[in-house]
């Protein structure tokens, strides 16, 4: 009885290393906010391609707007031919060094860089700043994570031995840096591009095809340049990829998915189980305030490694095989927020998209 019992213990504690269900940091309501913020995009689609591709990002984040948040899109009317991937860190540092550096009730600057393929799920600045402050804890800069690695290409064991040699680190079953979504203050997001766009000849890889890849570049930067500055935020409590991928026994589906197992170790084929939570009502849009969430029930495949996660992020992220669901989940969001408007999507795109 005895040793059953040491043995249970055991298996706690073990559970624990490799990863915890996630719980919300509690609420700092008593702070007087000094902090300003800034949100920046980046899409050089132009005419209706760049208004059907904005669409969702510009409804859902309505509410912030109207709270004072500046949003805009750096990448509006240049062209992405030219220097490719590289366009997006060197528009953004562009931008960042045009704001204030200090707020006029004299708190530090921050910004928000996130991808086009995004759309908001918070209604409330004081929630963005409660999120970032919990996953940030004492570094300046926080960029998303996935449950898969990618940089440019599938990751290998070579790359894994370089920037994710401790899985233990993360308390997630999303131990991979994604550059979809970075918040930081301004100075450690401006030297952070600076440093990749100065570098950019050390981050090209080849997939298919010879191509500079920024997420190649942050992650370097994160895990070997300035680990000390940059935070990542395991829990996706900032933001979301709607790409799903862990272990199952025996089975494969043919793709060179590295994802973090119950074991604590990285596997090096691991399957895309998007579709399949998502049959199980995984994502879905809350008809009220029309904010999507995450459902886990108990018969859920996947229940413990999303469970670790943060089931109402600020920001949803359409990256990898989970782009399907993103686009199912981002027009449900925008269809329920023209609802609260009393608009038609007619009648949206007749105001809005001309």
């Amino acid at each position: 009885m005895v040793l059953f019992v040491i043995f249970i213990i055991f298996i706690h504690f073990v559970s624990i290393f490799h990863a915890s269900v996630y719980n919300a940091c509690p609420v700092k309501s008593d702070r007087i906010e000094t902090r300003e913020l800034y949100v920046a995009t980046c899409d050089t689609r132009s005419h209706w391609k760049e208004f059907n591709a904005m669409k969702v990002w510009n409804v859902s984040g309505a509410e912030l707007r109207q709270q004072g948040l500046s949003m805009i899109n750096v990448c509006k009317g240049h062209d992405w031919g030219r220097y490719g991937f590289l366009t997006k860190p060197m528009l953004y540092y562009n931008y960042i060094t045009t704001l204030p550096k200090k707020s006029i009730r004299g708190g530090d600057v921050f910004v928000i860089l996130m991808d086009s393929d995004t759309f908001w799920s918070v209604n409330d600045i004081n929630k963005i700043w409660n999120r970032f402050d919990c996953a940030r804890g004492t570094k300046n800069l926080v960029v998303s994570t996935e449950m898969s690695c990618w940089i440019g290409r599938y990751c290998t064991n070579d790359d894994l031995k370089v920037w994710y040699n401790d899985s233990s680190v993360s308390p997630s079953y999303s131990p991979f840096l994604n550059s979809g979504v970075i918040m930081g203050r301004i100075d450690s997001v401006g030297n952070m591009l600076d440093y990749v766009i100065r570098n950019n000849a050390s981050y090209f890889i080849t997939y298919k095809k010879h191509k500079f890849d920024d997420q190649f570049a942050i992650a370097d930067y994160a895990f070997n340049i300035n680990p000390n500055e940059v935070a990542l935020d395991y829990r996706q409590q900032i933001a979301a990829s709607c790409s799903v991928h862990y272990v199952i026994d025996n089975q494969e589906d043919g793709w060179p998915f590295v994802c973090k197992g119950r074991d604590g170790q990285y596997h090096l084929s691991c399957t895309d189980r998007t579709n399949a939570v998502a049959r199980h009502g995984h994502f879905n849009v809350n008809r009220e305030n029309c904010q999507a969430h995450r459902v886990l029930s108990s018969s859920m495949p996947g229940k413990e490694e999303l469970e670790s996660l943060s089931p109402d992020p600020l920001i949803w992220h359409g990256n990898g095989a989970g782009k399907r669901s993103f686009l199912h989940l981002a027009h449900q969001t925008f269809k329920c927020q023209l609802n609260r408007m009393n608009m038609t999507e007619l009648q949206h795109m007749n105001t809005f998209g001309r």
